[in-house]
């Protein structure tokens, strides 16, 4: 029986390479979006070119009604969750101490922490029952220091790093691992657009010089849900290129 992976905000970016890196594996892949054809159609493409069963789900993040709604569809059509990739967040770009206002900090807030600890919570649900599985979410170098205008992000990733470590240590003995990928220093369609220049920039506050793909980022998320790391919990793994080995200088929009 093929194991089953629920990766949310999979249908681009990092969140799609983690799907794919799963599929290629073996596993079923359901994925989600804001979306739910956004999700069903990339569902699709993913179960033609890799030969596995996929689904695609809308989900509002800020709304555990509908957590619960696809967790129980989910069960419906695929029996199982082995692995839960917490992928999607509000990025909050933008919104500096001074000037952020309580429904931004709130929007951040409900989706970055509230939205994937319920997500946690359903799929460990599943999981004891099933006697075990996986969950990696996807936090950020940004809560290990500051960059300008993302107050509210940092905020969040810092109680997602609490989460995991809580997590990991009640759900330990149900066979359930929690783990963080903390991606710094990557290459997102954010990128799209930007001068040869402004590439040069940022490479230049890393001490490896070259941003990391959607691929490392699925690697690592791959390595965290898998029995290579049967024994890991509660830990975090910084994909960065360096980013937290040094310190950026103090220059409005560094990233």
């Amino acid at each position: 029986m093929n194991k089953v992976v629920l990766i949310t905000g999979g249908v681009r970016n990092s969140g799609l390479s983690i799907a794919r890196r799963f599929a290629r594996e073996g596993y079923n892949v359901c994925i989600t979006s804001r979306k739910e054809r956004d999700a069903q159609e990339t569902a699709t493409r993913l179960a033609e070119e890799y030969g596995i069963r996929a689904a695609g789900y809308g989900l509002d993040l800020q709304d555990p009604k509908d957590i619960a709604s696809v967790f129980a569809r989910l069960e419906e059509a695929f029996g199982r969750v082995d692995a839960l990739v917490c992928n999607s967040a509000d990025l909050g770009i933008g919104q500096k101490a001074l000037t952020v206002t309580p429904e931004e900090f709130d929007g951040v807030m409900n989706v970055n922490v509230r939205g994937n600890f319920f997500c946690c919570q359903e799929a460990a649900k599943r999981m004891c029952r099933q006697g075990g599985g996986a969950i990696v979410l996807i936090g950020s170098v940004h809560y290990k220091g500051a960059v300008h205008g993302r107050i509210a992000y940092a905020t969040s990733k810092g109680a997602m790093a609490s989460m995991v470590h809580n997590l990991a240590f009640e759900l330990g003995e149900y066979g359930i691992r929690v783990n963080h990928v903390l991606p710094g220093a990557i290459r997102t369609d954010r990128w799209e657009g930007i001068s040869p220049e402004e590439e040069a920039r940022r490479r230049a506050n890393w001490p490896l010089g070259i941003e990391s793909t959607g691929e490392d980022i699925a690697n690592a998320v791959y390595f965290l849900a898998s029995d290579q790391a049967k024994t890991v919990t509660g830990a975090e793994l910084a994909v960065d290129s360096g980013v937290l080995a040094c310190l950026l200088n103090y220059k409005k929009g560094n990233e």
